[in-house]
């Protein structure tokens, strides 16, 4: 601000001297004299305003990124604000053990070669799984076997869903609740650089190193233990594709007919459940607090069922009670 008024000063004190110099000269002077001084005055006065704002607003991107948050990255790179553009986006991470690659996963979150909304996660076992959304569930291929992976427990579903909608990228902690801390900010060949420390619920130490466009949207970054030996290197890929297996998009179809698992808790206010699935395709479950029963005295554990002699499997009543163990 001060430089403006300066600038405003300067400029006045040019127009009094000209126009007491042109006093001195005659009518045809005094009109070519003054239009020149305008319009030089104009000019210099927008290339000086034009640096002005070029430098103010350099000083201000500047601070923003020197007080960059692990919050603001998190906003920036969330799955409602990456999908917003209508780009898909990949991430590819790799897991040393030493110098060697020993693991590595690839997750994808956007839209599928149909258009459809779609989360994606594969790994070097071979492992993939892909969301479907409108059932709440996971289609699993792994062993040349596809099955039905379901979370059946209370919002344990739709919080695995929305994690991976929004926390994609920080896959390490995985929050926006502060855990993640930025240490340094700075740029590097025109990038920008926010180091961040994070520590796990066993008390050890990460550092994180990322690489940020102008936009804030992480384009790779680097995971350190506490001696700084490379953990993981992750490359988020922007626009990324994918092709949806075949034997998954034609399980969704349902062509077949479904089947109905019916989730009930015994002792619990939760209400129950049900899923719709293929009928030639096998249930898994995931538990945490709860114990699966078969029947409703919870005397015998459920276990993966079998298909009648047709391949088709019948529907299901599964009883879960929490373990109290």
């Amino acid at each position: 601000m001060k430089k403006i008024r300066r600038l405003g000063t300067l400029m006045v004190s040019v127009l009094v001297m000209m126009t007491l110099g042109a006093c001195n000269k005659n009518k045809d002077e005094l009109v070519l004299v003054t239009t020149e001084s305008t319009t030089m005055t104009e000019a210099t006065t927008e290339a000086s305003t034009e640096e002005l704002i070029t430098e103010v607003a350099t000083e201000e991107a500047q601070g923003a990124e020197n007080s960059i948050s692990f919050e603001d990255m998190y906003d920036c790179n969330k799955g409602d604000t990456l999908l917003a553009g209508g780009e898909s986006y990949g991430v590819n991470t790799i897991y040393y053990s030493g110098e060697e690659e020993s693991y590595s996963e690839y997750e994808f979150l956007g839209f599928d070669n149909t258009g459809m909304y779609a989360q994606v996660y594969e790994n070097s076992d071979g492992r993939v799984e892909v969301l479907d959304v409108a059932n709440s569930y996971w289609y699993v291929f792994e062993e040349n076997q596809l099955s039905v992976l379901i979370y059946p427990e209370p919002l344990v579903a739709a919080a695995i869903i929305d994690s991976n909608h929004n926390s994609m990228i920080f896959g390490l902690s995985g929050r926006e609740d502060g855990t993640e801390v930025v240490e340094n900010v700075y740029r590097r060949e025109g990038k920008l650089i926010v180091e961040t420390v994070y520590n796990d619920a066993s008390g050890e130490n990460y550092m994180l190193e990322y690489t940020l466009n102008d936009d804030w949207i992480v384009e790779e970054f680097y995971c350190y233990d506490s001696s700084k030996r490379k953990m993981s290197y992750s490359l988020v890929t922007a626009g990324d594709t994918y092709e949806i297996p075949d034997l998954i998009t034609e399980a969704q179809a349902m062509v077949d007919g479904y089947r109905t698992i019916t989730f009930t808790y015994v002792n619990e206010d939760q209400i129950d459940m049900t899923y719709y699935t293929p009928l030639n395709v096998p249930i898994e479950l995931s538990l945490m607090e709860y114990v699966a029963y078969s029947d409703q005295e919870c005397t015998v554990e459920w276990a993966l069922d079998e298909p009648g002699e047709d391949g088709v499997y019948k529907d299901v009543t599964i009883y879960l009670k929490k373990n109290v163990d």
